[in-house]
């Protein structure tokens, strides 16, 4: 099918970044009904000030049933493996398109989005899913800039999720059109990396959004994403110090609903990816080859760094003071004089010292006297 051609017969176009007004209504979605298992996913979160959305997957029939497939296998790959959650935080600034992603994997317009790179969030959101036995939680997060500053109290907030809730995947959202890595984008690398630390990345995949963009002239789609994916996994290399294969992944999505569509009605990039199962089939292979990101403050802050230092080193200075430069000062004394200071001869001298003592008492003579009077 041609671009933004048909498929879209159960919802209306809605260009990514478009903010929504409405939301769809779910029967028990606020509330946290469905099954055991949807409810027990509020006790997830015992952290303040994070929304939570928990409920029945009951949109995942909507999605084309080659994607529905896609989902079912990997969901049976982890249970397979004994694991019936899925836990995905997202990462990014503001107006790259997190929350559109959000509403893209769980097929809802759930989360409110907007087109000028200001944030519709104040705080973080949990939304989960359940289908049939699995369960998938999506952590949408504000942006963590805020005019040209880092937002490090975002940072802070999902630092204290992730002591509760591990997570198994790290989406970190940015935009395809874009052609460089700025001075801010080096100082998001580096603050996810001293506020989180540099294990995060491995959990991490590279979502570049507004994938449909067209490439400039000469270059081709490949060579686009390629150099655009290498720019942001070599900022992050180079603040986070970390082995090439440890560097992020790359999925390049399309939020919009005017999206090409391919026979089955999946969206599709230009160069035939189809969007959602490339997305789905590389976020599950982080989450079944990665251990889970749980976050462990130790050496995280820079206050904390270290620490152990400070009584070695303090006992350091006292044992240098007392053998070394204690011993050094006294023997130059005694080969050099001025132990009393510059008028040593003075002070070393009888008559000297007992007429200082003759005016000392004379003082306290007068003193009394004044007293007296």
């Amino acid at each position: 099918m041609g671009r933004g051609s048909q498929g879209e017969a159960e919802d209306e176009w809605v260009e990514e970044g478009e903010e929504i007004q409405e939301e769809i209504e779910y029967d028990g979605a606020a509330s946290g009904s469905g099954d055991g298992r949807a409810n027990g996913g509020l006790d997830m979160f015992m952290v303040a000030d994070v929304d939570q959305d928990v409920g029945d997957w009951k949109t995942f029939l909507h999605f084309p049933v080659a994607t529905q497939g896609v989902f079912q296998a990997a969901f049976s790959k982890m249970v397979e493996e004994g694991r019936t959650e899925l836990t995905i935080l997202l990462l990014g600034k503001n107006g790259v398109g997190k929350s559109s992603t959000v509403n893209h994997i769980i097929g809802e317009r759930k989360q409110k989005v907007n087109p000028y790179g200001v944030s519709t969030m104040d705080k973080p959101t949990a939304i989960s899913r359940t289908q049939g036995d699995f369960t998938l939680t999506l952590i949408d997060t504000p942006g963590i800039v805020i005019g040209d500053r880092i937002h490090e109290a975002t940072l802070n907030k999902i630092a204290e999720i992730g002591r509760e809730v591990p997570f198994d995947v790290v989406l970190y959202v940015d935009r395809l059109d874009i052609y460089d890595v700025s001075s801010l984008d080096q100082q998001i690398f580096e603050s996810i990396t001293r506020v989180l630390g540099a294990d995060l990345w491995s959990n991490t995949l590279l979502v570049l959004t507004h994938g449909e963009m067209e490439p400039p002239k000469g270059v081709s789609y490949h060579d686009l994403v390629k150099s655009r994916s290498e720019l942001v996994q070599k900022g992050i290399q180079k603040v986070a110090k970390i082995p090439e294969e440890d560097l992020p992944g790359v999925a390049v999505i399309e939020n919009s609903s005017k999206c090409a569509r391919n026979w089955s009605s999946e969206r599709v990039l230009p160069d035939g990816t189809v969007v959602l199962p490339n997305l789905v089939n590389k976020f599950v292979e982080i989450a079944t080859n990665t251990s889970p990101y749980e976050y462990n403050p130790r050496g995280k802050s820079p206050d904390s760094k270290k620490k152990w230092l400070i009584p070695l080193v303090f006992a350091a200075q006292v044992l240098l003071k007392t053998f070394v430069f204690d011993k050094a000062v006294k023997e130059w004394d005694t080969y050099h004089g001025d132990e009393w200071g510059p008028k040593q001869a003075e002070y070393k001298d009888e008559k000297y010292i007992n007429k200082m003592k003759e005016a000392k008492r004379e003082y306290i003579r007068r003193q009394k006297a004044k007293q007296a009077a």
